[in-house]
């Protein structure tokens, strides 16, 4: 894998001059997953749609987040997986993964940084029109696409325009000057640094130190809250901390980064709120992300475009008086900046572009659980973060439910079965929690923490989706033996 700098971001096909027609019914700024399913949708229904990229088609998630690195960490989960099972582990040798076989899976499963390969494949067998170039809004539902050369063509949307242009990293004033990696880096690189230092531990920064760590590095974590992984209760944070320990990250709590330098040997000193610096190879930043607004036309409709998230209803229509025609979808909402909130969304803005058009409409846009409306974002987002071991939520846990004044009651659980015994020997530091309305006795949260839990998190969303009661959930018959029999002590654990 040649250097992050070197990728061509800007492919020299799909130009303006091939656009047959400058009118379409839907214009998608962005070809992450809201743009591509909001597009296919709109032509499935018999409709035209235009995706405008300025960069590879398909967005940070197949090239730069979840999709490389997950390649990077699954052959250490695989390797620790296969040491906990006897049978197995007596013919694993000592040392660890082939860091250089780890990259090279990594560069197969992003396309080789190539959106040719399955991206924009993806977009022309859907049927929608593709473009390069940057897209900004001139006018109501007018769109000016322009290249990298100057080259310019306004484009026209009959029905709607969905900006769905994503996010990007937040890199802090105060460590800029030390050109630091971002997620983008961490996620490409061909080559483990001997030192890296993680600024954020969240689960960009907590995954990636697991990686690294798995690579042989030597890892410091940087925290700047109590405990890592702030969005999740610290009772399965800290299962998660004491592990990255285990392996050998140096975890350091309630500490900010104050400044960061490039040093002339290329090395980076990094120094903390605590009065210690450190030395070492390259400095990571996972400090957040801010929403791709800049430049896009949003100051002459009264929006803000310094990064803050477009305000949005619902049906994820941007918040503007009489508005009937610009929507957000993913992360450039803020709403949830997940992947699968993005192919999530992309599903109603679609439904709800054609709804607007229906002579008959069949749903209502004040509908919670209707077609009309993204409800899960507040109710049942889920997430996993690939750390060993792994973290799967969704819904509210102990700190949100308290903050949102809901009244609940937390149930906690040993994640260890049978099952997970069989799973792998010595399976003792699973945890798993529900949080449950305490008048209707109704799921409206779960987390679990433990090696192979990401799988068992589906059954919670339906659950929550469903509106379904501890009650009914006792008829809900785990299989024997499974990890799935964690649902037996959670019910065990509730009195049912």
């Amino acid at each position: 894998m040649p250097s992050y700098s070197s990728i061509n971001l800007h492919p020299s096909s799909h130009l303006l001059s091939a656009l047959k027609t400058h009118v379409y019914d839907v214009i998608c700024i962005g070809s992450g997953w809201a743009g591509r399913i909001i597009a296919a949708r709109i032509v499935k229904a018999g409709r035209t749609a235009i995706i405008i990229e300025q960069e590879l088609v398909g967005g940070d998630c197949p090239f730069w987040a979840c999709v490389p690195s997950k390649a990077l960490l699954r052959p250490k989960e695989a390797l620790d997986a296969a040491r906990a099972v006897s049978g197995t582990k007596e013919k694993i040798t000592e040392g660890g993964v082939n860091v250089g076989k780890v990259f090279e899976r990594r560069d197969r499963y992003a396309g080789n940084f190539d959106d040719g390969v399955a991206l924009v494949p993806m977009v022309e067998s859907s049927g929608a029109v593709l473009v390069r170039g940057t897209g900004k809004i001139v006018g109501e539902k007018m769109v000016k696409v322009e290249t990298l050369d100057g080259e310019s063509v306004t484009i026209e949307a009959r029905l709607a325009v969905a900006i769905c242009t994503g996010s990007e990293p937040f890199i802090p004033e105060t460590v800029r000057d030390a050109n630091p990696w971002t997620p983008r880096h961490a996620t490409s690189a061909s080559i483990a640094p001997e030192h890296l230092v993680i600024m954020g531990a969240g689960a960009v920064g907590t995954e990636m130190a697991t990686a690294y760590s798995g690579f042989g590095a030597k890892v410091t974590l940087i925290s700047s809250t109590e405990e890592i992984l702030p969005k999740i209760d610290t009772e399965g944070a800290r299962i998660v901390r004491k592990k990255l320990i285990g392996d050998g990250v140096d975890v350091i709590l309630s500490t900010k980064v104050v400044a960061a330098s490039r040093n002339s040997d290329t090395s980076v000193t990094v120094e903390l709120s605590n009065g210690n610096t450190i030395i070492a190879n390259e400095l990571l930043v996972a400090a957040g992300r801010r929403a791709l607004t800049m430049d896009i036309g949003l100051d002459q409709l009264g929006l803000k475009s310094d990064g803050s998230p477009l305000p949005v209803d619902e049906s994820l229509r941007v918040k503007l008086p009489s508005n009937q025609w610009l929507y957000a979808g993913g992360d450039v909402n803020g709403r949830a900046q997940l992947t699968h909130s993005s192919k999530y969304h992309g599903r109603i803005v679609a439904n709800s572009i054609l709804n607007n058009i229906s002579s008959a409409p069949t749903a209502n846009s004040k509908d919670p659980w209707g077609p009309l409306v993204a409800t899960a974002d507040h109710r049942a987002q889920p997430a996993v973060i690939f750390t060993s071991p792994t973290v799967a939520t969704v819904g509210l846990t102990k700190k949100t439910a308290s903050v949102a004044g809901v009244n609940f009651r937390e149930i906690t659980a040993p994640a260890r079965t049978l099952g997970a015994m069989l799973h792998e020997e010595g399976y003792e530091s699973g945890w798993a929690q529900w949080i449950v309305d305490e008048d209707s006795n109704k799921l409206l949260g779960a987390t679990f923490v433990g090696n192979g839990v990401a799988d068992l998190l589906h059954a919670s969303t339906v659950a929550i989706v469903g509106g379904l009661t501890l009650e009914q959930l006792s008829h809900a018959i785990p299989s024997f033996p499974t990890m799935s029999e964690v649902y037996l002590n959670l019910l065990e654990a509730a009195g049912i």
